[in-house]
Parts: structure tokens; sequence; C-alpha cells
């Protein structure tokens, strides 16, 4: 079910539900940032565009939302932005469900690292 968030500005925005994503949208997420030209950081940049703009459906902003024209986003006030970008972990934990942190993958006792140097 989507949900009706207010971003700093005021403005309003409809994010989409992470639980009705699919492989396709993992897929263009990853195609998107594949395409980026760049280092590191801007590649994280392409990442954070593209997960916001999968997210939005709706917003008050007098701008084409973001999965239609992704320069809307270059468009908002920092604040927001940065706002949108906090929307995104939910997101990211649909988008890969099996990279979770639990104690199985974090206490692996195969990953013994005492000697690892010797």
């Amino acid at each position: 079910m989507s949900k009706k968030i207010k971003l700093p500005s005021g403005a309003e925005v409809t994010l989409r539900d992470p639980k009705s994503f699919r492989v396709k949208d993992r897929k263009r997420l990853m195609r998107a940032v594949d395409e980026t030209n760049g280092g590191d950081l801007t590649r994280a940049m392409a990442l954070s565009d593209s997960m916001i703009a999968m997210l939005v459906e709706d917003w008050s902003f007098d701008l084409v939302i973001p999965s239609v024209k992704p320069e809307s986003l270059d468009e908002l006030e920092m604040a927001d932005y940065d706002f949108l970008m906090e929307q995104t972990k939910d997101a990211q934990k649909a988008l890969y469900p099996n990279l979770k942190e639990d104690d199985e993958n974090i206490n692996d006792p195969k990953a013994n690292t005492e000697n690892s140097n010797a």
C-alpha cells in the first residue's frame, strides 16, 4: 500500500510500497548504476536517484515525477532530497532481502580471522 509523507519543505509525496517491487525493478536499478560514468560517489548518487525515482509515485511539486524525468530531483531542496534518501532504506531491504544481517551471517564460524595473516 502506498504511503504519503510530508517533506521538510511541506511538499507531499506518495511513495510506492516496497513490497510491490519485482526483479525487474532491481534490474532497472542496477542498469542505471552500471550505465553511469564516473567514480564511486557519482555511482552512489545514481543509485540514490534511481531508488527515489522508483519509490515516488506522485508528489505536490510542480515538477514531473523522477521516474519520468530524473532531472526533477536536481530541483529539490537539499533537505527534501536527503529526507527522500532516508525513505529508501526500507526499499533497499525489499530489493535485497537476503543481505540482512543476522546472527548466522555475522557470526559465521567459517570466517575465522585469528590467523588470517599467518
